[in-house]
């Protein structure tokens, strides 16, 4: 059987697996048995899955606002290098005092908070998108099994985001990055696949849908957002067109 099986496997009771296991195997072992096997862990709850995206995305927000500052402090020194002494002196020591210790302390958690409403609520869209396909998967079941494809990747991110302040490094661990995201939504359908014993192409609809109706939703708020400030954009451009036809 080939690692990305097309058939909906049915999660059946096996052997435990630590906290560890199950992140390493979400990740590389992509196949359905695989979310299979951890959906059907007695632990898979709502609750654990829950802690799990709140650590995860705890570590990335910190890595993130310490890369902030640490990439501030950086273009200060490299701004300091091409400015005339009397300039440069005035320039602050290290990095900007907009991004401290409190602003790390603080903001890491309350971004952590938001990352797991947003977490529940995407699941719990998905998971309504797979019934309809006549998935007969559970939310916690589909939390957990999102929650393990997500702490591995969070931490591989911080891992990123640490190694991308270094000067140029940044722009192959964004490339990295990117596909890290392709892979990612490649688990999360085998993972709907799985919890709900939908085929292939029923579960690309359940993972896809919900973004699909999202750009659509931000199209439609842009294309508002443009009309209504269409007569003010114009009278702008007409006020521009009277001062440049005073000279």
């Amino acid at each position: 059987m080939s690692e990305f099986s097309n058939e909906p496997m049915v999660p059946s009771e096996g052997s435990a697996m630590s906290m560890t296991d199950t992140w390493v195997s979400a990740v590389t072992k992509p196949n359905v048995n695989t979310f299979a096997r951890i959906a059907a862990q007695p632990g898979a709850t709502t609750s654990k899955a829950l802690l799990w995206v709140f650590v995860a995305s705890l570590v990335t927000s910190f890595a993130t606002f310490i890369a902030q500052a640490i990439n501030a402090g950086g273009q200060i020194g490299f701004l300091r290098q091409f400015l005339p002494p009397e300039l440069a002196r005035e320039l602050p020591i290290g990095a900007t005092p907009s991004i401290g210790f409190g602003t790390v302390i603080c903001g890491a958690p309350i971004t952590a908070i938001f990352t797991v409403l947003f977490f529940a609520i995407w699941v719990a869209l998905i998971q309504w998108v797979a019934k309809l396909f006549g998935g007969t998967g559970s939310f916690d079941k589909l939390a957990y099994t999102f929650s393990a494809i997500i702490v591995p990747f969070n931490i591989i991110s911080a891992i990123l985001t640490l190694i991308g302040i270094i000067p140029f490094v940044g722009i192959l661990t964004g490339l990295i990055s990117f596909a890290l995201i392709f892979y990612a939504i490649v688990l999360e359908i085998l993972a709907v696949q799985a919890v709900n014993k939908l085929d292939m192409v029923k579960a690309i609809g359940a993972v896809l849908l919900p973004w699909l109706a999202i750009v659509l939703v931000v199209c439609c708020c842009v294309i508002a957002g443009l009309g209504l400030m269409g007569p003010v954009i114009g009278n702008v451009f007409d006020s521009i067109n009277q001062s440049l036809g005073g000279f």
